[in-house]
């Protein structure tokens, strides 16, 4: 098994490597406003979510365990603030820091625990007003190709050296737990910016406050 920093770096390293985006935040663009506070890119590669919102003026702020993807991305957008850290280790943002997360297919790597355990630091470091926008790998994805869990849990399967989590609704509900998060939005439909089609989730939640 190779670690989620050796396997992003090789996989970075690829030449002619540019961010491709789908405007899938269109819908967010009131909580995406310029003046509405930090927003964090976590897991942001070679910014396919960091490029739509500097081509509207916004200045986010770059996230990756990556430092090959963060080199990248910064000779794309020079002015761009990037931080390389791995966010099973924390987040390191303050408290009721951040008013938009972004977290595009980056929170699906993990076990169960770990999982979990992301999830609330990013709960922690949103403010009460902020937004989580998320999108994650669908279960349909593994059921169409016919593939069988090779990992004590039945939605993390090992593929190209690392583990992915595959989510269905009953999943998301699981991680998100609605005591402390609010869903504002779900969907789930197919992604064409790869090779073979992806299905995928998108949600928006907001956190709750936790007595």
């Amino acid at each position: 098994m190779k670690t989620l920093k050796q396997y992003w770096n090789e996989s970075f390293s690829r030449p002619n490597l540019m961010p491709v985006f789908d405007n899938w935040l269109d819908k967010y663009d009131e909580y995406l406003n310029k003046d509405s506070g930090r927003i964090v890119d976590l897991g942001c590669g070679i910014g396919n979510n960091a490029l739509y919102l500097f081509e509207k003026g916004i200045l986010a702020e770059a996230c990756d365990i990556s430092e090959e993807a963060l080199k990248k991305l910064t000779e794309i957008i020079p002015k761009i603030n990037t931080i390389c850290f791995d966010m099973t280790e924390g987040l390191p943002f303050e408290n009721d820091s951040i008013r938009v997360l972004i977290a595009d297919l980056s929170l699906h790597y993990f076990d169960e625990d770990t999982t979990f355990k992301v999830i609330s630091e990013i709960h922690r470091v949103l403010r009460l007003d902020g937004l989580l926008l998320c999108r994650l790998n669908s279960i349909n994805e593994i059921i169409n190709k016919g593939k069988v869990s090779k990992s004590k849990e039945r939605y993390l399967l090992e593929n190209e050296g690392i583990y992915r989590r595959f989510f269905d609704r009953h999943e998301i509900n699981h991680f998100f737990n609605e005591n402390i998060w609010t869903l504002i939005h779900a969907e789930e439909y197919e992604l064409d910016r790869y090779k073979n089609k992806k299905i995928l989730w998108e949600i928006a939640m907001k956190p709750r406050y936790i007595v």
